[in-house]
């Protein structure tokens, strides 16, 4: 089944509902996390480290959750409050799930990022909450878990002519079926990913400002070796790239008031 059969544009504009969202994108998280290496357990002053970073993720958290409350009066009916919570996971990374849980991975903590990064990555990742990114994504996968019943309908099985026989078939069509929708949505998530990154990116660009946040500060750090070609990382440093090209179209604009100022005088 090809990903063009499921108009895109429709299942961008529409999301599931929150309590169904809020279950199934929890699931999903979970699942993720399962599937990362953990960290090593920490020793001695490498457990004074830790909880320093957990205090700091939770400090910044919170006051972003403030912030985007106030610029985001709507978020209270959706969700009970945002919470914040690092996991020890080897590889940098983030996760969140739409009630408003975000995810940091230990190995951020690795990356050495100011607090200024620190509270721009969490703000973004809040983004896709505050962007219903989990509520269309949920959506995506139910639609095609639909089509997939529909390509594979169990009317099918009433062709089997023994216990054996059918007990199989079950098996297959339910295999097939399956592995159908989880490819099909996980082609159609990956259509709409850099449009939600985009927003999220905005959003959280929004809500740092709203605290006197400095673009300028925050982009250098987030530099990400350009041999990093997926994952976290690699989403990392696409932002850092569209972080440098506005810095470069804010500056171009100063450059042309300067210049119109010159000419007026």
């Amino acid at each position: 089944m090809s990903a063009q059969e499921v108009d895109i544009k429709a299942m961008k504009a529409q999301s599931a509902p929150s309590t169904i969202s809020n279950i199934y994108s929890d699931i999903d998280m979970r699942v993720r996390l399962a599937t990362k290496p953990n960290a090593k357990a920490c020793v001695g002053d490498a457990c004074a480290v830790n909880n320093t970073f957990d205090a700091l993720v939770t400090e910044l958290g919170g006051r972003l959750a403030v912030t985007a409350n106030k610029m985001y009066p709507d978020l209270k009916g959706r969700i009970k409050d945002f919470t914040f919570v690092v996991v020890d996971k080897k590889e940098p990374g983030m996760a969140s799930n739409a009630a408003g849980k975000i995810v940091v991975f230990r190995g951020i903590q690795n990356l050495e990022l100011s607090e200024e990064a620190v509270s721009f990555i969490l703000a973004r990742e809040m983004g896709h909450v505050i962007g219903r990114h989990h509520n269309k994504n949920t959506s995506t996968k139910i639609i095609f878990s639909v089509l997939a019943s529909v390509f594979f309908p169990a009317v099918s099985l009433l062709s089997a002519s023994n216990v054996a026989a059918q007990a199989t078939t079950t098996a297959v069509t339910s295999i097939a079926s399956t592995a159908t929708s989880y490819i099909g949505s996980e082609v159609a998530i990956s259509k709409i990913k850099p449009s939600q990154l985009i927003e999220s990116d905005n959003i959280a660009i929004q809500l740092l400002d709203a605290q006197g946040w400095d673009m300028r500060s925050v982009e250098s750090i987030l530099q990400i070796e350009d041999a990093v070609t997926s994952g976290w990382l690699k989403d990392l440093h696409d932002t850092s790239l569209r972080l440098n090209n506005l810095i470069v179209k804010e500056d171009l604009l100063i450059d042309v008031d300067i210049k119109s100022m010159g000419n007026e005088l």
